[in-house]
């Protein structure tokens, strides 16, 4: 996905009678940007750039967007807040709402708005074009710095740069002062080089690879992470557990990837809380040849790092001796292998992380050191209650990863009570934490085609939010713990006593494969029973020798069943909870299944959620 440029100008935004904007389509070619504006200059073009650097959305800042012959042309500061806070606030989501786009990555301003009233020789020399007032073409009456005085006041953090064909000498001091982060001239030959660069060191641009999210929260530390990159310096990485601090380092290392490289550098990391006093030097620095008799060469981390990044995770938990080994290479850019006595120069930014308070004296974190780790500078990560729009883009792409690696498992909608739901908790164990409850609801609901709120586990100990009424729940609320100690019979009444009103809908609906799902589990349980009462034991075999026929017998009452009936039987009733059986359970499957192959097939397994 491209990043979104809104672009202001009463040029390039305007639409012309008959269609195509011809000046619009030029700017486009020679910044190399693809017009996603949507209006009818853009749909009359037939113009493709074959590798853009950005999309753009024009706007002419300007009533009326077409004008003709007579029309007056005004500037119309309202209307461009208007688009402004449509592509800002709007893209930023709500709670349990997906988000569609980023924020604009950047805002780029023309300085001057020609109004007044469109004659038939300014339409001449551009159609649509009015003729101009006094004050239109004066730097101090330059529309566009009203504009960027209106949009800075409402919404700082959004970057904006001049794009004008004006000189940037006589508004230099005014823009900069006003909080323009640039200028570009419009007749720049490397325009789209200098466009491309701005937007990598002050665009707000979401990275699709790793951190997912389109908050403005998490667009801030991705374009210091970005900053970062200009050099080669170490940079400290800081953030609450689980909000992704190795998936920021890896950030780091993609976007700093040396100009002109055409492999991928090394990227090594380790946790630094391995590091033992005794050993940390052979895992650093390495091993010379033949050192001792039975000792083998060893490449360090260091060396494994050369031309590229090492990423120290955890550093609050390396040991002092280490610190101190650490802070020598940190100097003078040199390891020495154990067992040599000649160093070797190394070329490695060091990326290290930690979720710990480095400051804190009491922690005994050297102070020398942490001056050596962050000459970069620090890039903090937010933690998840602080970027609650990206928690649907951030699910949506856990339940696709889970339902991938959970063989078997439907692919499901996320309804918007499921959203509510996880967008409602603080999240103290950030991104990590969210991936793992919604892991966990894939993995014991895999046959359904909704993620919904029941199925969610979230909270200390899993179990602080309403959560699926299942066997597990029931006991946390001590229901069922209270059936089961008065035994089969009392458990039949209270199902037999369970009714399903149709004015609570709510309560029930679009949960019958629960409901059938823990019917299975309970029948394997009282199974396993069978099997443990009917067991073979022997001298040899103490623990017992599974016996399915009688066991299936046992179970249903039915002395003349066949063993081949009991052993479909068994079938059926274990074929949908295939993945979950252990032990006594596993092995008397697998032995139905060898018994009678023919009849294991996926159509009986599902049957068996409905027979049973």
């Amino acid at each position: 996905m491209l990043a979104r440029i809104l672009l202001l100008d009463d040029l390039f935004g305007r639409n012309v009678p008959g269609g195509r904007n011809a000046d619009r389509e030029n700017l486009c070619a020679h910044f190399l940007l693809k017009d996603a504006t949507g209006d009818a200059a853009a749909k009359a073009s037939r113009q493709r750039i074959l590798k853009p650097i950005a999309e753009v959305v024009f706007y002419r800042a300007q009533t009326p967007t077409s004008a003709e012959i007579g029309s007056t042309v005004e500037n119309d500061l309202q209307g461009v807040l208007e688009v402004v806070r449509r592509g800002w606030y709007k893209a930023a989501g709500n709670s349990g709402q997906a988000v569609v786009w980023p924020p604009w990555a950047m805002v780029l301003l023309d300085l001057c708005f020609y109004t007044g009233r469109v004659t038939e020789e300014s339409h001449r020399r551009a159609p649509g074009m009015p003729e101009g007032r006094p004050g239109d073409d004066q730097p101090g009456g330059y529309f566009g710095l009203m504009l960027l005085d209106a949009i800075h006041r409402e919404i700082p953090e959004l970057p904006i740069f001049i794009l004008s064909s004006k000189s940037r000498e006589e508004v230099s001091l005014e823009f900069s002062r006003r909080g323009a982060l640039g200028f570009i001239a419009r007749d720049d030959l490397r325009g789209s080089e200098i466009l491309e660069e701005a937007l990598g060191q002050h665009g707000l641009l979401p990275d699709y690879e790793g951190l997912i999210g389109n908050s403005l929260p998490l667009l801030i530390g991705l374009r210091e992470a970005r900053r970062a990159t200009r050099h080669r310096e170490n940079l400290l990485i800081r953030g609450e557990r689980g909000t992704g601090k190795e998936l920021l380092a890896r950030y780091v290392h993609r976007m700093g990837r040396r100009v002109g490289e055409t492999e991928e550098s090394p990227f090594v990391t380790v946790n630094s809380a391995v590091f033992s006093p005794t050993l940390f030097a052979s895992e650093l620095f390495g091993i010379e040849p033949r050192t001792a008799t039975g000792v083998d060469a060893k490449v360090g981390l260091f060396e494994m790092a050369h031309r590229g990044d090492l990423f120290l995770d955890e550093i609050a938990d390396m040991p002092l001796e280490v610190q101190a080994s650490l802070l020598r290479v940190l100097q003078e850019r040199q390891i020495t292998r154990v067992g040599s006595r000649d160093p070797r120069n190394v070329d490695v930014r060091v990326l290290s992380a930690t979720n710990a308070d480095l400051e804190n004296q009491v922690r005994g974190f050297r102070s020398d050191l942490l001056d050596r780790l962050r000459p970069g500078g620090t890039v903090w990560l937010p933690p998840l209650r602080e970027r609650q729009s990206d928690i649907p883009l951030l699910v949506e792409r856990f339940v696709r990863e889970a339902e991938t690696q959970r063989k078997g498992s439907l692919r499901r909608d996320i309804t918007p009570e499921a959203f509510e739901t996880l967008c409602g908790y603080d999240w103290p164990g950030n991104i990590r934490e969210l991936r793992g409850a919604v892991f966990d609801a894939v993995n014991r609901f895999p046959d359904v085609e909704y993620l919904v709120a029941e199925h969610l586990r979230i909270g200390e100990g899993k179990r602080d939010v309403v959560v699926a009424e299942s066997r597990e729940a029931k006991i946390a609320a001590g229901q069922l713990a209270k059936i089961e100690e008065t035994g089969l019979g009392a458990l039949l009444s209270q199902l037999a006593g369970t009714s399903f009103d149709a004015h609570h809908v709510g309560e029930w609906a679009g949960r019958l494969a629960e409901l059938q799902y823990e019917h299975l589990r309970l029948v394997a349980r009282m199974l396993q029973a069978a099997l443990e009462a009917t067991k073979r034991r022997t001298p040899e075999k103490p623990e017992g020798i599974i016996q399915i026929h009688p066991a299936v017998k046992l179970l249903t009452g039915d002395s003349a069943l066949s063993a081949s009936q009991a052993a479909d039987l068994l079938k059926r009733l274990l074929g949908a909870l295939e993945d979950e059986l252990e032990g006594d359970l596993r092995a008397a499957y697998e032995t139905a299944v060898r018994l009678r192959p023919k009849s294991a097939s996926i159509s009986a397994r599902k049957a068996a959620t409905t027979e049973v």
